[in-house]
């Protein structure tokens, strides 16, 4: 037996374990979730001594590394819309992994040895992408409904309604990331956590300067008194004011990430149409070191072009 074979059955044994580590952290959460329901069930009849009442419970931080690194996926999958938990996520990107390595190895005849490398950066960097991607527009779906919410508990508010019930009311009118947050800031009020602690959670898994404002001045006003209605009628008049300030300053460089884009593609269109009508001819890019050497450069280049060319296009509004 040959040494690239002993290593492909190498790689395909660590991509095997890490599927049965995703399988063994899923039994895991499983077990955990069904004991924290049980010690829930069995203090809902036991009182709480007089000198905890309150007072809300502490979080306490995993010091095990494996945990340390699953309580930050949970907090990454916390801030999207995807309903995937930390199992669900190991073992689709373990298949993903597998798949990439085989491909790889069978198809781009890359050394077994040097394939689980570039396997696990791809599946890494595909991964990072989707959930930056969802967290942007879990947040941008969350600041686009925020100002009709915050009109909601304003209205509640000047109906002579407390905070808890105007923000009831959000929870009833609002659907989306909205609802979701809102409503598990209601939960954990309800659950004993104070006003505060529950905006300041709020903040921090969205970190938007509106969403910043609204926490800090909620729970300002209400534990010190003041006129909490025209805070949040003002707030919303300036996050529609900032949203079309950002429509407009879209429409003036629309004409600039245009011909962005046209930059961008235009190699790889040109790669394409060359591979289509003469394969050959590109191929010492793939087949002669030197060859692979220029083609990684030059996808470097590009890269590090896009890169520089969304981050300047990108506006701050």
């Amino acid at each position: 037996m040959s040494i690239i074979t002993i290593l492909l059955i190498v790689g395909f044994i660590l991509n095997a374990a890490l599927l049965l580590f995703g399988f063994i952290l899923a039994d895991r959460q499983r077990r955990r979730h069904i004991a924290r329901l049980t010690r829930a069930v069995a203090k809902e009849s036991t009182p709480l001594p007089g000198k905890l009442k309150g007072k809300s419970p502490k979080m306490t931080q995993p010091s095990n590394p494996v945990e340390q690194v699953v309580a930050f996926i949970e907090r990454q999958l916390d801030q999207t819309s995807l309903r995937l938990s930390v199992a669900e996520v190991l073992i689709q990107s373990g298949i993903a992994l597998l798949g990439v390595y085989a491909l790889a190895v069978l198809v781009l005849r890359i050394h077994p040895l040097g394939a689980l490398p570039v396997a696990a950066f791809v599946i890494l960097g595909l991964l990072v992408s989707i959930l930056n991607i969802a967290q942007n527009r879990y947040k941008a779906a969350f600041a686009a409904d925020l100002p009709e919410t915050l009109d909601i508990f304003a209205r509640g508010l000047r109906a002579g309604r407390p905070v808890m019930d105007s923000m009831a009311i959000v929870v009833a009118n609002s659907k989306g990331p909205i609802l979701r947050e809102f409503t598990r800031c209601h939960d954990e009020v309800r659950m004993g956590t104070t006003l505060a602690e529950s905006l300041d959670r709020l903040s921090a898994r969205l970190p938007l300067p509106e969403v910043t404002f609204f926490a800090v001045s909620t729970a300002l006003q209400a534990e010190t008194g003041g006129n909490l209605i025209e805070t949040m009628e003002n707030l919303a008049a300036q996050l529609r004011e900032r949203r079309k300030l950002r429509k407009k300053a879209r429409a003036l460089s629309s004409e600039a990430r245009a011909s962005a884009v046209i930059l961008a593609s235009l190699p790889f269109a040109v790669a394409l149409l060359l591979a289509v009508l003469n394969g050959a001819y590109l191929e010492p890019l793939y087949a002669d070191p030197r060859g692979r050497v220029m083609s990684l450069t030059a996808i470097t280049s590009i890269a590090l072009g896009i890169f520089t060319m969304v981050r300047m296009g990108k506006l701050d509004v």
